[in-house]
């Protein structure tokens, strides 16, 4: 397992690293943080969030459509990101969220399946009006 801590929260990596395939993380994102946008090419995401709540933004660039998903404490689910899909999230409320989350490939440093781009680089109607 590898740990990750800045600013916007700390991170759990690869908790079960004997997994021949895919890898399970788990996040903590302070309130207040935007933690968007990324995608990928082939990976599936699946998320759920145990602690706190979320509001999910999901931009599909085939449509130009951003959407918003609520999932945690209050709306208990877990959601499944498609590969292509632009996808971000920020707590919802004063206390952080912590993100339980599936990806379908191990993270590969040689060869990373993720592409970044700038929270305001779609519709951020999505994020709370106080930004």
């Amino acid at each position: 397992m590898h740990t990750y801590s800045d600013d916007r929260g700390w991170s759990f990596l690869d908790i079960f690293s004997a997994l021949e395939k895919g890898q399970v993380n788990y996040s903590v994102v302070h309130p207040g943080v935007v933690k968007a946008w990324h995608r990928h090419k082939r990976q599936w995401d699946h998320w759920c969030v145990l602690t706190g709540n979320a509001r999910v933004g999901l931009h599909d660039p085939e449509t130009n459509k951003t959407t918003t998903v609520y999932i945690g404490e209050k709306n208990p689910q877990s959601l499944a990101i498609p590969p292509g899909i632009w996808h971000g999230m920020t707590p919802v409320g004063a206390e952080p969220c912590g993100l339980l989350y599936y990806v379908t490939e191990k993270y590969d440093p040689s060869d990373p399946d993720e592409e970044r781009a700038p929270w305001n680089a779609f519709d951020y109607s999505w994020l709370p009006q106080n930004r």
